[in-house]
């Protein structure tokens, strides 16, 4: 038996529900479909060709940019265009049968594509308008090898904009650097491999990535991407199949009872609203990465659209429940990337790095630098976070460790890590080592006993107050206390490089983590001259003064030191380490009392 979506599946269960997607996904008689379909049915073995097209030696005999008209429907109006184009030959297809100029119709139609003009077809990217309001709701984008279709890229619009999903360059998906294509606002896009076999559509490799534009502003508040692959694949040759396109073009499909949802990456942006940065620069705060071995199935995953050329049914899981199948889905691994600096605008969302902790089918790696990630190798069925006032930030509950390599933010160095360590397996970070630059050692080290942790609800309003309104402002206001106090002790020209940063920052939390950066190196220094000067008074340095055994006063004497000294001496040790004690559990109110008073009471050199 297999756990699946909080219910139990066992194999066989699978088998009759792969049977049951093959039987709605089977091709209809081309006889029945409608002429536009006719027109691009296939072969049983997914094979589509021009060559025996009555059209086809007209078409071949077209120069570069030459074009003519055909009335397909025989309704005695123009409806399909063929065309040369750049050496191509493109068969342009209005679906309506009604628009007036074909070659612009990007509502509902059909661009059915041979490259070179081979009269083999490569490509076929159609529009679909779900309503007739003149607008597309649906865009696919399918590929074919020698004529045979291998797979296809299916994208829904729940914006109802019309606006173009897949940005094309040669009648193929640009990539999402070109945000001419809908990545944001209500969306969702997936990749079906075409199963010939059993003639239907299978998940493979992105299926779905979904967006969801909370408060219509047309950007994206939570993006979802699931990993579709064989449920073998984590542990196979190729631990990154979902994004290995050999396995979408290969002649044969892994059966939908084989596919799993192998790994999955959620993403949330919390920032305050109305959200300053543009379309193009799309920004998510914090994501989560899960690696599991999940059988895809779910409910209503299986959407038959009747607008579609067969199969008319792909598989993916529907926008409506992807946020529970994500904040639900059975890890195995957990990982947790947070966008400290605010550096990295990816429509996907922020997501793990194939660095120190692999996680298999996660997909290309992303930024390096100022993104704190943790990491959990215990399994959980639920995403849960934790806010700890030791250090003002939100944690993945079980982690147990992390990092956050600091550099490359105001010059082109790496100036601190930051590594944690849940030393007691509780579920809590509870011990920081700080490292400068590529030191080797630790030179801060900080283990609390009670990270004074409290739950957080994993939603985006929730978050999105508490993170902007409370913890952000207090943050800032208490480092910058700290950082005027140490800045009366010591001068740390990087640190002001990163004061600089926080000034001119264009957001709270890019000034917050620059502030905090400048505040652990004003520490460090800071830590590191108050025992230079109390090292320097005359208890370490000297011997006992003449008669000073009997001397309470400090200071009193010239040839040595008083008893006075000595309890001077200790005094400030034991303030020099409640200083370092508070500020590593992050009562920095507390260490910039303790660094005031220090400042007075220690000797300067």
């Amino acid at each position: 038996m297999e756990r699946t979506g909080g219910r139990f599946v066992n194999r066989l269960s699978l088998v009759i529900l792969c049977a049951a997607a093959t039987a709605a996904t089977a091709a209809p008689a081309s006889r029945t479909l409608p002429w536009y379909m006719q027109e691009t049915a296939m072969s049983p073995n997914g094979r589509l060709t021009f060559l025996d097209k009555p059209w086809w030696p007209r078409a071949k005999a077209l120069v570069d940019g030459q074009s003519f008209s055909l009335d397909l429907n025989q309704d005695g109006k123009p409806d399909t265009l063929i065309e040369r184009l750049d050496g191509d030959i493109i068969e342009i297809i209005d679906d309506s049968g009604r628009v007036s100029d074909i070659a612009t119709n990007k509502a509902d139609a059909a661009y059915v594509v041979s490259f070179k003009g081979s009269g083999m077809v490569d490509r076929m990217i159609v529009y679909i308008d779900n309503d007739s309001d003149g607008k597309a709701d649906e865009m696919e984008l399918r590929h074919y090898r020698d004529g045979y279709l291998r797979y296809a890229w299916f994208g829904e619009n729940h914006d109802k904009d019309g606006a173009q999903i897949f940005a094309l360059k040669h009648w193929s998906y640009a990539g999402g650097s070109d945000f001419s294509s809908k990545f944001r606002g209500n969306v969702d896009f997936y990749l079906n491999k075409y199963d010939p076999d059993h003639q239907c559509w299978v998940p493979l490799s992105e299926c779905p990535f979904i967006f969801w534009d909370l408060n219509h502003d047309g950007r994206g508040d939570i993006v979802l991407r699931v990993s579709a692959a064989p449920l073998a694949s984590n542990s196979g040759k190729d631990s990154d199949y979902a994004n290995n396109y050999n396995y979408m073009w290969a002649e044969r499909a892994t059966p939908l009872s084989e596919i799993g949802n192998m790994n999955v990456r959620f993403s949330y942006n919390i920032d305050p609203e109305p959200r300053s940065e543009p379309l193009e620069q799309p920004h998510y705060t914090f994501g989560f990465n899960l690696v599991g071995v999940q059988p895809y199935s779910y409910p209503h995953m299986n959407y038959t659209n009747p607008h579609r050329r067969p199969p008319q049914t792909v598989v993916r899981i529907p926008s409506e429940t992807g946020i529970d199948v994500a904040t639900h889905y059975p890890a195995q691994q957990s990982g947790f990337t947070w966008d400290e600096a605010r550096t990295v605008f990816r429509w996907e969302g922020q997501f793990w790095i194939y660095e120190r902790e692999y996680m298999p089918n996660t997909g290309g790696p992303t930024m390096r630098w100022n993104m704190r990630r943790e990491y959990s190798a215990t399994p959980s069925t639920e995403r849960q976070l934790y806010y700890s006032d030791v250090d003002k930030r939100y944690h993945l509950r079980g982690a147990s460790q992390g990092w956050l390599e600091v550099g490359h933010l105001v010059n082109n160095e790496k100036d601190l890590e930051f590594r944690y360590f849940d030393s007691d397996g509780d579920g809590y970070l509870d011990t920081t080592k700080v490292f400068v630059g590529t030191g080797p050692l630790p030179v801060r080290t900080s283990h609390v006993a009670d990270v004074r942790a409290r739950p957080v609800t994993l939603t985006r309003a929730a978050m999105q107050a508490d993170y902007n309104i409370r913890v952000l402002p207090s943050a800032i206001q208490q480092d910058q206390r700290l950082i005027a106090a140490l800045k009366q002790t010591v001068t740390v020209p990087l640190a002001e490089k990163y004061e600089s940063a926080a000034a001119n920052a264009g957001s709270p939390e890019r000034r917050r983590y620059c502030l905090d950066i400048a505040g652990e190196l004003y520490f460090l220094e800071a830590r590191n001259a108050f025992y230079s000067r109390s090292a320097d008074g005359p208890y370490p340095r000297l011997g006992p003064a003449k008669g000073g055994t009997h001397i309470l006063t400090a200071g009193g004497a010239s040839d040595g030191y008083t008893v006075g000294d000595t309890l001077l001496y200790w005094k400030n040790a034991k303030l020099i380490e409640k200083f370092i004690e508070s500020y590593g559990s992050g009562r920095l109110d507390e260490a910039t009392q303790t660094a005031g008073e220090l400042e007075k009471m220690l000797p300067r050199r």
